[in-house]
């Protein structure tokens, strides 16, 4: 029997080697795909007017595909941005954790119960949104120390955040970017197609995000608290010879108001790292182009190093320029694996890019729910669905409304539901359907977390990942249909001033 087991395990494939079969599948079947002449209708917004083009899915092993595939290999690897942006937050982290900073603010959250931990945890993830993707960048590292230092499983803590900021992106206290982009895509579609004096409200979905917030931080807790902590235990106890100085706390923490006090003026109304281009205060301070946006991690590392600096060395932790300089590097050990594993997914999203396949699939599935004289809550409940699979293949939020709301939102003004709630039912849908895929470059950053702190027998794999996350995703499922529909048949208002119906 023992023997039997053993020659499973050896069957499980590593997520190296998943990767390099997702590849294969996907060059396989976008170039049968092609052959075929597959395509789909898409609908998009040009100067105001609905413009209607046909996308075919592309052949890879064309002239021009396999041009395209050898030429950008590296390109799209170095234009891959999370990569760059983990190791500047690796490098805070590093500093940080060896000055001793980090054991003096974790090592007294022993004392909190798992549960309340945990909370806390989700709760800090949901709400981290509101910094959009540098909440992965910055967390995922961060709380894997923070369980260290409480004898807890880092991999847990990968988890736990991954999924509460993943999940939480669908709500969250503040708004960010991102509801800002999502928001002006929907006034456009609702405008160009069905009422011209429509204009999108930031805080048209205010209370459905208050409300949904504070039941997901409680039932991931409870979920976490079930399924994944038996799941995944601490083998080992962490400790270290770092010395915890409350002077020191003192002094990094007069350094950090200094700091933010500083960062205040740079971002106040009229400050030089805003984007003035810009009319909202939040595209002002993360649109692409905003300066402020394009250096947080460098302002997030250069606050760290300097507060990490005056306690390392009022802690004596950091004795001289040597041990502050080696501090920078510390928690790069074992990470190669998670780059092996961005760089092949780079090199799989760029060919689903290419070929057209996620566009063409989800040009499909949108079609499909067009063709249908859906209302009501059927209506949700299809398009709920739908938008799960189309992220499957496009996780990008905005690239996605970008290819749906043009038809989905005048499709729910027909069947008198508001485009506000429109683009809530999309965020809901599109937080779960970014979890289960692995075209989500950060679902593949915490695969290589994973494998960064895994000391237990089992080998990490994509597959049994996601079987530890199963029970919580198919939760969620019906939790987000169930607050979607009591809000609709309750005729709750979804914010200020809107209802999910007109």
């Amino acid at each position: 029997m023992a023997k039997k087991k053993k020659e499973k395990k050896k069957k499980l494939l590593s997520p190296i080697t998943t990767m390099l079969l997702l590849i294969f599948i996907a060059l396989i079947g976008s170039s049968w795909l092609a052959i075929l002449n597959v395509d789909s209708t898409q609908t998009t917004i040009e100067n105001g007017i609905l413009e209607t083009s046909i996308v075919v899915v592309q052949n890879i092993f064309s002239k021009e595909g396999l041009t395209y595939f050898f030429s950008n290999i590296i390109t799209n690897f170095t234009l891959l941005e999370p990569f760059i942006l983990i190791v500047l937050s690796l490098m805070a982290i590093g500093v940080a954790k060896n000055s001793g900073l980090l054991k003096h603010l974790f090592s007294p959250l022993k004392r909190l119960k798992s549960h309340v931990l945990t909370f806390i945890v989700i709760f800090i993830s949901v709400i981290a949104t509101i910094i959009g993707d540098y909440s992965y960048i910055i967390l995922i590292p961060l709380v894997a120390v923070l369980y260290q230092y409480i004898n807890k499983s880092p991999v847990l803590g990968v988890i736990t955040v991954f999924i509460g900021i993943t999940l939480g992106y669908g709500t969250g206290i503040f708004y960010n970017y991102n509801d800002y982009a999502l928001g002006m895509l929907t006034e456009a579609a609702a405008i160009v197609d069905v009422d011209s004096s429509y204009k999108f409200d930031l805080y048209s979905n205010l209370y459905i995000m208050l409300a949904s917030t504070i039941a997901i931080s409680f039932i991931l807790t409870a979920l976490v608290e079930k399924y994944l902590s038996k799941r995944v235990s601490s083998s080992e106890k962490y400790s270290d010879e770092l010395v915890i100085s409350k002077k020191a706390l003192i002094g990094g923490l007069i350094t950090l108001v200094l700091c933010l006090v500083g960062t205040f003026f740079l971002i106040r109304p009229g400050g030089i790292l805003l984007d003035e281009t810009q009319t909202h205060y939040v595209a002002k301070l993360f649109s692409p182009t905003s300066p402020f946006n394009l250096s947080f991690m460098f302002l997030f590392l250069f606050i760290v190093s300097l507060v990490s600096l005056v306690y390392g060395v009022l802690s004596k932790n950091f004795k001289n320029n040597h041990d502050f300089s080696w501090a920078f590097s510390k928690e790069f050990n074992n990470i190669g694996y998670l780059f092996v594993l961005m760089f092949l997914a780079s090199i799989l999203i760029g060919i689903i890019d290419w070929t057209n396949l996620g566009v063409v699939i989800a040009n499909q599935l949108i079609s499909l729910i067009s063709l249908f004289d859906f209302t009501g809550i059927l209506l949700i409940v299809i398009t709920f669905i739908f938008i799960i699979l189309m992220s499957i293949f496009i996780p990008g939020s905005v690239e996605k409304w970008v290819l749906i709301s043009p038809v989905l939102v005048p499709l729910f003004m027909r069947g008198n539901l508001t485009p506000d709630f429109a683009q809530f039912v999309f965020k809901a849908a599109d937080s779960v359907g970014k979890i289960i895929t692995p075209l989500f470059i950060y679902f593949i950053v915490m695969v290589g977390f994973i494998q960064k702190y895994n000391t237990n027998e089992n080998k990490v794999t994509l597959f049994n990942t996601m079987k530890l996350i199963w029970p919580i995703i198919l939760t969620m499922i019906i939790f987000w249909l169930l607050i979607l529909i009591v809000w609709y048949v309750a005729g709750l208002p979804l914010g200020l001033d809107t209802l999910a119906t007109m």
